[in-house]
């Protein structure tokens, strides 16, 4: 027994996500330096990841898998903890740092408790998501910010308005919409390797982060979407799609995903060799299907022809 296997862990995983979110918002107002991971500029870095990071580690001990520090700790040893009959917290403390570092609203704080190789409870809060858009982008003050939990727990989806990362309203049930939009997720992993045919009856929305993406299928502005990210942009969000109803389905034989969380992942944590479809069943899923294919690679451009 570890001291989060009682009731409570998910009030602790709730005041975990507001207090991420109430940082992040003041950080962000106060100004932030982005950097950037490795030698590429497309994984930005904050203090503000850094410092929710450390929160995480502060509330929920060593039994912890998330972005910034998972490549101390390794696949095989997170393969085992998230196997075992212990909760383990799988969390990414800021997913979508380049537009929470641009001021836009697709971003915000996850976290997943896993056992027995599941992930059973799921929090996700976007404390900038609701903002007002009919008006220029302009700068708001972070006690003024609206946003959104959505949380799955004991098999049920749930969300709570927030301002300045608080809720500010009780937990209430997450109703699965069933009136179709006509279109699906595609983020930028998605679109780096495969083409998306929209004769199909589909149309892609990206809103540049897998927490935005999760958070438009949850509340019923996607129909489906896929997903090839890393461990800590699905862990959480999975089970608030389950408890809504959709599955996941490996593209192109739409056959099943396997139980096991960890077995998504590659030694890198990194779905990105694979596509998962995330489907309300696998009529849905043979549709989606079918508007997927394989990008053929750009040839290159022809030297240009002296005269």
């Amino acid at each position: 027994m570890t001291k989060f296997q009682d009731a409570d862990y998910f009030d602790k995983m709730l005041t975990f996500a507001e207090d991420a979110a109430e940082m992040a918002l003041r950080a962000r107002a106060e100004g932030l330096v982005v950097s950037h991971k490795g030698e590429g500029l497309g994984q930005a870095l904050t203090q503000t990841d850094l410092r929710i990071s450390r929160l995480l580690h502060d509330r929920f001990g060593v039994r912890i898998v998330e972005e910034e520090t998972a490549e101390t700790i390794g696949w095989d040893r997170a393969a085992r903890m998230i196997g075992e009959d212990k909760w383990t917290f799988v969390a990414d403390p800021i997913d979508g740092t380049k537009p929470y570092a641009g001021g836009l609203s697709a971003w915000g704080t996850m976290i997943a408790a896993c056992r027995n190789g599941r992930a059973r409870t799921g929090v996700m809060i976007l404390p900038a998501w609701s903002g007002d858009r009919q008006l220029p982008k302009s700068p708001i003050d972070p006690a003024g910010q609206r946003g959104i939990l959505i949380a799955a727990h004991e098999g049920s989806a749930l969300w709570a308005p927030t301002l300045g990362g608080r809720r500010i309203d009780d937990l209430q049930t997450l109703e699965p919409s069933m009136t179709p939009t006509f279109h699906v997720g595609w983020l930028c992993q998605a679109s780096k390797r495969y083409l998306f045919d929209y004769e199909r009856g589909y149309f892609p929305w990206c809103e540049s982060s897998a927490i935005a993406d999760a958070a438009l299928l949850a509340t019923g502005r996607l129909d489906a979407t896929v997903h090839n990210h890393k461990l800590w942009d699905l862990a959480a969000a999975l089970p608030i799609f389950e408890a809504l109803g959709f599955e996941l389905y490996r593209w192109p034989d739409v056959t099943p995903a396997p139980s096991s969380l960890i077995a998504l992942f590659d030694n890198d944590f990194s779905a990105h060799s694979e596509l998962w479809l995330v489907c309300r069943g696998r009529d849905d899923a043979v549709k989606l299907a079918s508007a997927i294919q394989i990008a053929l690679p750009i040839p290159p451009y022809p030297a240009q022809i002296e005269t």
